[in-house]
Order: C-alpha cells, then structure tokens, then sequence
C-alpha cells in the first residue's frame, strides 16, 4: 500500500533531451548530477550515444537539453 504525505513535497529537476519521448524522457536528474555534464547518465537511461554525437558534430555543438523544476510529493511504501 502507498501512502502519500500531500505537506511533504519535493522539488526535482527535469530534463527532456532532443527527442527524448522516443527514449523514455523527461526523467528526474539525480540531484548530484545537477550543473554537470549528464552525457554519460543520458546514456544509462537510455538515450543513444549515437543522437549525443550526432549533435556534437553539429553547428549547435550539444545535445539541446530542456530542464524545469516541478514539485514531487514523496510517497512511502508501507508494508504490512
């Protein structure tokens, strides 16, 4: 059983890369990945190595990432 806690919210970071809903995406970025280079994480949940260096051969030079904040409420599993 699942018991939500509606006073307990959490604020997470997003991230939706180029064509991300193919791969699973948006996800929640670890928050000690925050302000640093994901590729490899990217890449652990998912996304081919082969669209990030595509884009890093492009004009543009990166993969373009979209990031928002949204609020969580922490669930807790409760067992019986």
């Amino acid at each position: 059983m699942q018991i939500c806690n509606n006073n307990n919210m959490t604020k997470v970071t997003m991230i939706d890369p180029d064509g991300g809903w193919k791969y699973g995406f948006p996800k929640m970025l670890p928050n000690e990945l925050e302000g640093k280079d994901v590729t490899e994480w990217l890449i652990e949940n998912g996304y081919p190595r082969e669209v990030i260096d595509k884009w890093k051969q492009s004009d543009l030079g990166y993969l373009p990432c979209r990031y928002w904040e949204t609020e969580m409420i922490n669930v807790t599993e409760e067992h019986k």
